[in-house]
């Protein structure tokens, strides 16, 4: 693979231009150069300064196997394992270099002081840094000056950091760890400190890049492994990254339980989430439902992640995030081996953060929502509707979900009444839906014009009151309850003519199919505003006319010809009490 080269790596590339080759070097010292050393050097060099590095390290160890006491070929090599950021190897061949040359190889030193800078070894920077200058008689250059400022920034911020994390000033631990990172970039006490003060302040997504990187830099291990998939397939967004971390581990270990146990359970749940999306995509609200909680194996599904949530995101599942065991032989900043005990962190409330959860209780709620539409009668889809969508509401940054607050302001405009504010506050749950939904749904904009209407009319008339019958009464039954109140509602029976008027708009309305339908949608059919605009259905005049049989000017006749016998005078009721 090619790479860029880094700007460290210059001062090489000038030194191998110049000429200086190991078989320059050999013939200075009286030595003579095995068979075939020279075209493998020549390769290597050409390989390294191309951007070969990984080609070029094969190369210059051929070169080493042929002449093992060439300083110039560990330099090189180190170089490019520098490059390719295998810092041990590279430390190791300087290390030899200095060793071939009685320490008088300066610029080894140098590049020992930026490996152990990037590695957060301050200490041991500081020390490698010393050696340079010393053999450079105190002289700085700017690029050896710039290197001192950041060992002593860098390690400035580590400590930092580390009082952060111990103080559980998680925010500032995270901005602290990142400073130091720019300059400690290979530190893996300082990023294990980011990990852990990122999960702990709910950034899982940078905790997971964190402990990805983790991976890299420290030898492989099956258990950071699975924190890190644990993690990022629970409590991030779908995404084919979420099985990276698994799939590494089965590359590393093909026969890991743990391994084989997650990847057999994330396939069974991404193919039940496929087919999800499938049935919602397609408005089967029956389907989903079904496959969310029907009984099966193959259904269940939420009964499945709820398991498998509770199970995989328990504390002693996930911490510490990077086992001890491997930190344990970390060499820190002061150049020794050492064990920072720091106190516990505290997870996410995976059941509010998940996001997959999320995404299965928002289809629950929007299949029972349009479930309750079409069988407004049911009172399992309306209980369900309630359960969900109050749940959905309820999720971590989901309090303004626009399937939740429709569901929501369904069930509390589904009250019978608006004694309680039920009604009003639908009406308010509609507005926060259509503004959370850019002002263009057209059916929340539709639900929140009846909720308004609805009120409206509570505010003015409820016929279905004033004849005595429930809403979903039918037509024999309204008719009944209407002449039994007639019986009241008559002024010569202890009424008035306000109450009859009342009670005979009120029949008018609930007898005739569509404006009965009308009224039911919050529209109230008798509103005078509506008959100025209009819409109202008899036209003005006296409510009582109706009552007034062949001239006679009893204004209570009913439906049916029914007559009240009064002083010689007699109203008749054809169809009788």
């Amino acid at each position: 693979m090619r790479l860029h080269l880094a700007p460290a790596l210059i001062p090489v590339l000038l030194l191998l231009n110049a000429g200086y080759t190991s078989a320059e070097a050999s013939t200075s010292g009286g030595g003579l150069n095995p068979p075939g050393l020279q075209p493998i050097i020549n390769r290597a060099n050409v390989l390294l300064s191309s951007g070969h590095f990984g080609d070029a390290a094969k190369a210059y160890s051929e070169a080493i196997d042929q002449s093992p006491t060439d300083y110039l070929l560990y330099y090189k090599r180190a170089t490019a394992y520098l490059s390719l950021q295998r810092h041990s190897s590279a430390l190791e061949d300087f290390d030899k270099v200095l060793s071939l040359t009685s320490g008088t190889f300066d610029n080894a030193h140098l590049q020992k002081a930026r490996i152990y800078l990037k590695d957060g070894a301050f200490s041991l920077a500081r020390s490698s840094l010393s050696a340079y200058l010393k053999a450079k008689k105190g002289v700085r250059e700017p690029e050896v000056e710039q290197l001192e400022k950041d060992i002593a920034e860098g390690d400035r911020l580590r400590g930092k950091a580390e009082k952060e994390r111990r103080a559980q000033l998680w925010s500032a631990c995270v901005e602290s760890a990142s400073l130091a990172l720019r300059v400690a970039s290979h530190s893996i006490e300082v990023r294990n400190w980011r990990a852990e003060c990122a999960v702990a302040s709910g950034d899982v997504e940078s905790a997971v890049g964190d402990l990805t990187r983790l991976s890299n830099l420290l030898p492989p291990s099956t258990t950071l492994l699975i924190h890190t998939f644990r993690l990022a397939y629970f409590l991030l967004p779908s995404s084919p990254a979420s099985h990276n971390s698994l799939k590494q581990c089965l590359h590393f270990d093909p026969d890991s339980k743990p391994c084989l146990a997650l990847h057999r359970l994330s396939k069974q749940l991404d193919r039940s989430f496929a087919q999800l999306d499938e049935l919602l995509a397609k408005e089967d609200w029956k389907g989903a439902v079904k496959l969310l909680t029907g009984a099966g194996a193959k259904n269940e599904l939420w009964k499945r992640w709820e398991e498998a949530l509770a199970e995989q995101m328990k504390p002693e599942q996930l911490l510490p995030l990077v086992p001890e065991t491997l930190l344990a032989g970390h060499v820190q900043s002061d150049g020794k081996k050492k064990k920072t005990v720091m106190p516990p962190i505290p997870l996410p409330d995976a059941a509010k953060t998940s996001p997959k959860r999320q995404h299965l209780a928002r289809a629950l709620c929007k299949s029972y929502t349009h479930l309750a539409d079409v069988a407004p009668s049911s009172t399992a889809y309306a209980s369900a509707r309630t359960q969900y969508c109050n749940l959905l509401l309820s999720l971590h940054g989901c309090a303004e979900d626009v399937d939740g607050l429709v569901g929501k302001a369904d069930s509390l405009l589904g009250s019978s009444s608006n004694d309680d504010g039920a009604w009003d506050e639908a009406v308010r749950l509609y507005e926060k839906a259509f503004e959370a939904g850019g002002r263009s749904d057209r059916t929340v904009h539709q639900k929140l014009g009846k909720a308004q209407r609805k009120i409206k009319v509570s505010k003015q008339k409820d016929y279905y009151k004033i004849v005595g019958v429930s809403r979903d009464a039918d037509a024999k039954t309204i008719k009944k309850a209407y002449r039994k109140a007639a019986k009241f509602a008559h002024p010569d029976k202890g009424g008035s003519e306000a109450k009859m008027a009342a009670l005979n708009e009120a029949y008018e309305v609930l007898s005739n199919p569509e404006l009965r339908e009308r009224f039911d949608s919050g529209e109230d059919p008798m509103d005078p505003q509506a008959q100025a605009q209009g819409g109202h259905p008899f036209g003005a005049g006296d409510p009582f006319a109706q009552f007034f049989a062949q001239g006679q000017r009893r204004p209570f006749a009913g439906p049916g010809g029914f007559q009240y016998q009064q002083g010689g005078g007699s109203f008749h009721f054809s169809g009788g009490f």
